[in-house]
């Protein structure tokens, strides 16, 4: 998922599914684009799960309306750096193949 939830109600953004909005309660959401953001930390994990890339980097991005999204890196990326979402990568292997997801990205 490359794209954001946005609420009807007030407008708030989340990347994570909820049942209700943080800001205001409401329980409608809209997908939008998650467009642009800023890479606001990074991380790197170095003992991971089985099938989890080592080492794994990782970023917490803001983006517009109030969304946070923590996520893989795709590349090497420092704070501060404009970013964006991308969807269809494999983030782990496992016994029943593999797990795909959205990835932070550096924004072309």
């Amino acid at each position: 998922m490359t794209d954001l939830l946005e609420c009807r109600d007030c407008g708030r953004r989340t990347y994570y599914e909820k049942r209700r909005c943080p800001a205001c309660g409401g329980s409608a959401f809209d997908g939008v684009s998650a467009g642009e953001g800023e890479l606001l930390s990074v991380t790197t994990v170095y003992v991971t799960p089985d099938g989890v890339r080592e080492p794994n980097a990782l970023g917490l991005a803001s983006f517009a309306g109030g969304a946070n999204v923590i996520a893989q890196l795709d590349e090497e990326l420092s704070i501060g750096d404009a970013v964006r979402l991308v969807g269809d990568r494999e983030l782990r292997e496992t016994d029943d193949g593999p797990m795909w997801g959205a990835r932070i990205v550096a924004a072309e």
